[in-house]
């Protein structure tokens, strides 16, 4: 039986109570929170409470310094990542840290020589649709090699995304230390989604929009791309749509279509047959903690921070081009 691996939780707000620890518990045989820690102590005391009457601290160094703990999950604004990331590795942790990998694109590949400085370490970005069982079925339902290539995939995301809303009340992701703003923060989402269905994005233009400053720089867009194989799409975003709200994948395949709601994946064949199934998971996030663990146990190391870096820059680089069609290397 795989040993459990001790852990500390670095960041204790609405995604660290809402979306880490309700996975956490689905994973206790293998991850064991031992401790927490947020510089606000009220958070620090209730998430505390809530896993069990478990240690709390104000600063991460106080967590980090104990021998106990082998692993830290970083769930902090994306701008105290690389801050973060360094102390951890410091004090020779393993590290999970939540997407997007930094701040800014220079941020990132300060975070990627961090990796490479560190290979015996497991460095994973919490990018819980990369373990999602929607986009592994997708990938299945093609590498059958029934429904042939895929050439293209279109997304709908749109959403009224209020400055009071808890996931962005905290306001850093409008703040000019990440100026990506909420299309960056919940943009790498759907570019990992693509890359891992059609391969690399090759080329991209971004066409965005600043609706609400309280979102960010651009807080919605229509992202169209191109890969390395030929497919191509587009991925509307777009955070400030009153009295609309809408999350569509449609996946396009010589032989058949996949729709996917964030419920229910349809697929369609050609030959008429119609298979759809009901989202059995939480959307990645117990897997993602699996998959953190057992990386930890087979001793080897290993960092998925360039997947994460190749994620952010399609949204970065033409972010800085808007209206432009980016080629990406």
């Amino acid at each position: 039986m795989q040993p459990t691996i001790r852990l500390g939780l670095i960041g204790c707000g609405v995604a660290a109570r809402e979306l880490h620890w309700p996975a956490l518990l689905q994973v206790r045989d293998v991850l064991q929170l031992v401790a927490v820690c947020n510089r606000t102590p009220e958070k620090a005391q209730a998430l505390a409470s809530l896993a069990g009457g478990i240690d709390w601290y104000r600063d991460w160094e106080a967590l980090i310094a104990r021998d106990d703990i082998a692993a830290v999950d970083i769930v902090l604004p994306a701008t105290l990542n690389l801050a973060a990331t360094r102390a951890a590795l410091a004090a020779d942790k393993h590290v999970l840290v939540e997407k997007p990998l930094a701040a800014t694109l220079e941020e990132a590949q300060a975070m990627r020589a961090l990796a490479r400085a560190h290979p015996g370490k497991v460095l994973l970005v919490a990018e819980n649709f990369r373990y999602a069982w929607f986009l592994q079925r997708l990938r299945q339902w093609l590498a059958s090699g029934e429904v042939g290539r895929p050439y293209a995939l279109h997304w709908h995301a749109f959403s009224h995304m209020t400055p009071d809303n808890r996931y962005i009340a905290s306001g850093w992701r409008g703040s000019e230390a990440f100026p990506g703003g909420l299309l960056l923060d919940a943009g790498v989402h759907y570019i990992a989604v693509v890359r891992a269905l059609l391969g690399e994005i090759t080329a991209a233009q971004l066409d965005a929009v600043q609706v609400n400053p309280a979102l960010g720089r651009y807080d919605g867009g229509c992202l169209h791309f191109e890969t390395a194989d030929g497919a191509h799409g587009s991925l509307n975003l777009y955070f400030s749509v009153p009295g609309h709200n809408e999350w569509r994948l449609v996946l396009l395949a010589e032989r058949g279509t996949a729709q996917y709601d964030g419920r229910t994946l349809t697929l369609h064949h050609a030959d008429g047959r119609v298979v759809s199934e009901t989202r059995p998971d939480d959307d990645g996030y117990a897997a993602e903690l699996r998959a953190f663990a057992e990386a930890i146990a087979r001793g080897a190391g290993g960092s998925d921070f360039d997947e994460a870096w190749r994620d952010m820059r399609v949204i970065g680089e033409t972010m800085a081009q808007p209206g432009r069609r980016v080629l990406l290397d």
